[in-house]
């Protein structure tokens, strides 16, 4: 059966309907025995370097002196460190978050090495005074340290309480890391005065997943401003919605070929604050919707305010930008080339501006933000129907489609429509053309900021195709030879990183390694790139090769260059989704002249296999005259991620792909 995560969400209240299935399990600090020591592998990864032996936590709502609430969060973490490629577990970072004179502390910390010398366990606490803070920004500090008289074979255990002023904040839990867990498991209790959206993502499945409802009673303090009156404190019962999860033998999440970010994929929980409802009064909505978290990001001053302003300003420079054009398109892409050549990017992360329009403008340089929001006021000025865009990067994790959580969005680009087409436009990176994206930005959906429609665009890798077509041509020519032409007409993408590359080599570096490419000596000659700084369209790589058999037996591989050498996918299994950048559509063509004098000893055969019936397909077709020899190879893929279970006919296919390419064509000199 298929797993599907990402966007399982469920409303705490909703939890409550779901069955206790067992009590938690009593771990005590310190209780560590020589037996403990004894296995030398751990079935959940009998490679791996370290495991974790349990990891649990929990988060419970208390009454605070400051008249409100208060999470105390505990944690308690017991790690094996089998050999010293383990050695980084040993050292933890606590990250704390504070507002203003509001901040989270930690209550009590403590941290213990454990080795096995002379059949005895010997102890080794954390001095306190090596724990370190480190400022990490503005708002969030961190406790570091890392454990003493390490060794191989160590046992090391964990255990803090810190408490947070922020209620609305629940601390999120991750089941799933760099190294294998034997157990995770985390419990929350939360009065039912506040209402969360559970955001759940991950693969592994649950051993438990319980809920409960429950009473407590909290006791506030309601600090008095004023000195001659005493401060008040308050007790009242509220039901709260407790729950329970817990992971088994989780495996090492690792890093693998076409993976956007680990994030996407990790086994954890989150939650986002929906609603609250204190007692004697009426509920306040916390979590808004698109149209009203549009409505006021138009109205922000560092994001969409401007694109109303300075009209007048705007009005004088688009004239000079302009000038010349006469229709709506020749404009859209003036004011398009003008933003991207002139305005350089100083950040490829960010959502909102860094300073006013009019100096960026004004500075010739700016953040992603500032300049497609410069972008798209420069186009709504001039009378064009533009919006900005926001969305989530591949690099930065997938966004929610239906919640505005905004800190899951990083990217801004510009929509504009022109005779009733849209164009997504990105001024920042300076080698894409108009109507272009970068890869980066196909990461799902991104969001159009209107009030009056907020509308999805779907940015999938599946909606983008990457066509390529190698076409070779070879004859024998008049002094005994092969002589030929090879071009290469390329993708969009491929196109980009052709360009990429030239701002940091040459056009002879370039063939050099075109060279090196062939498996004989070959000369190469009329060397052309076409579309090179023509962004809109795609690159085209024109050369002639000429080469002169003359040994008894010719071993030539007819893809040259082109031939897929070494499969992608070399882990056994996967766990998580293959995400390639795009839909794919490769064609490599050859019609070769048989050498004069020589005769074929060996020929590939023509295969033709599909994938998943209608997901994809490989075909190579061989043909022979009494002259000439003509190849053909497509490979094609209809979409771009694949789910954990296709991964291993995804393997294969692949792998019988390298096959293939790796078969020659073997030629014999006639006696």
């Amino acid at each position: 059966m298929r797993k599907f995560a990402i966007g399982i969400l469920l409303p705490c209240l909703f939890l409550l309907s779901l069955p206790v299935l067992s009590q938690k399990a009593t771990v005590k600090f310190g209780d560590i025995k020589p037996a403990d020591f004894a296995p030398t592998a751990y079935p959940v990864d009998s490679s791996a370097s370290g495991v974790v032996l349990f990891d649990i936590g929990s988060s419970k709502y208390e009454g605070n002196t400051s008249g409100g609430f208060s999470i105390s969060f505990k944690r308690h973490t017991r790690i094996r460190l089998l050999n010293r490629n383990s050695f980084d577990m040993a050292t933890i970072s606590i990250p704390l978050y504070a507002r203003g004179t509001a901040e989270e502390k930690i209550e009590s910390l403590e941290a213990c090495t454990y080795n096995l010398e002379n059949g005895k366990v010997e102890t080794y606490k954390l001095d306190k005074a090596s724990i370190f803070k480190d400022r990490l920004n503005k708002n969030y500090t961190q406790r570091k340290f890392t454990l003493p008289n390490l060794k191989e074979g160590s046992i090391i255990e964990i255990r803090y309480n810190f408490v947070s002023p922020y209620p609305g904040d629940l601390r999120a839990w991750y089941f799933q890391g760099e190294h294998p867990v034997m157990w995770s498991e985390y419990q929350v209790t939360i009065p039912t005065i506040y209402d969360f959206v559970t955001l759940t993502q991950g693969y592994q499945p649950y051993k438990i997943n319980e809920g409960s409802e429950g009473r407590e009673q909290y006791n506030i303090l309601e600090s008095s401003s004023n000195a001659s009156t005493k401060s008040e404190m308050y007790s009242f019962t509220s039901t709260t919605a407790n729950h329970r999860w817990a992971m088994e033998n989780v495996p090492a999440l690792k890093k693998e070929s076409f993976t956007t970010t680990l994030d996407n994929h990790v086994s954890k929980l989150s939650f986002q604050l929906s609603r609250v409802k204190y007692p004697n009064s009426d509920a306040k909505n916390i979590m808004s919707n698109w149209n009203l978290v549009s409505e006021e990001l138009l109205k922000d001053e560092d994001f969409g305010a401007s694109l109303t302003q300075n009209v007048n300003y705007w009005s004088d420079e688009l004239k000079k930008i302009t000038a010349g054009t006469a229709t709506p398109m020749e404009s859209a892409r003036k004011i398009f080339e003008y933003v991207r050549d002139n305005i350089s990017c100083t950040d490829h992360s960010a959502k909102y501006l860094s300073n006013p329009l009019k100096k960026v403008y004004q500075t010739r340089n700016g953040n992603v933000a500032d300049i497609n929001l410069l972008l798209t006021v420069l186009l709504k000025n001039k009378g064009l129907e533009a919006y900005p865009v926001l969305l989530s990067t591949r690099d930065h994790g997938k966004a929610y489609e239906m919640y505005p959580i905004l800190e899951k969005l990083n990217y801004v680009i510009t929509k504009v429509v022109i005779d009733d087409k849209t164009y997504l436009l990105d001024a920042s990176q300076n080698k894409l053309g108009f109507g272009k994206l970068d890869l980066d930005c196909y990461n799902g959906y991104a969001r159009i900021i209107d009030k009056d429609l907020p509308a999805l665009i779907n940015l999938s890798a599946d909606s983008i195709r990457e066509n390529k077509l190698t076409t070779v041509f070879i004859v024998n020519d008049e002094k005994g030879g092969l002589t030929g032409s090879i071009v290469s007409n390329l993708g969009d993408y491929e196109s980009n990183r052709v360009r990429e590359k030239f701002v940091k080599t040459t056009k002879e570096d370039y063939f050099k390694e075109v060279k090196k490419g062939f498996s004989f000596d070959v000369n190469i000659s009329n060397q052309n790139i076409d579309s090179l700084k023509i962004y809109e369209e795609p690159v085209t790589i024109r050369y002639d090769i000429n080469f002169k058999p003359e040994d008894e037996m010719i071993y030539l591989n007819p893809i040259f260059g082109e031939a897929l050498k070494e499969n992608p996918f070399k882990s056994a299994e996967r766990l998580y989704p293959v995400e390639m950048p795009y839909a794919l559509n490769e064609n490599f063509v050859l019609k070769m002249d048989i050498p004069k004098g020589y005769a074929i000893e060996e020929l590939p055969k023509s295969s033709r296999v599909k994938f998943n019936e209608d997901e994809g397909m490989f075909e190579y077709l061989v043909a022979k005259d009494a002259n000439s020899i003509q190849l053909r190879s497509t490979v094609k893929l209809n979409k771009a991620t694949f789910l954990p279970e296709d991964y291993q006919s995804l393997r294969d296919f692949f792998g019988y792909i390298v096959k293939k390419h790796g078969e020659q064509i073997v030629l014999k000199k006639i006696k």
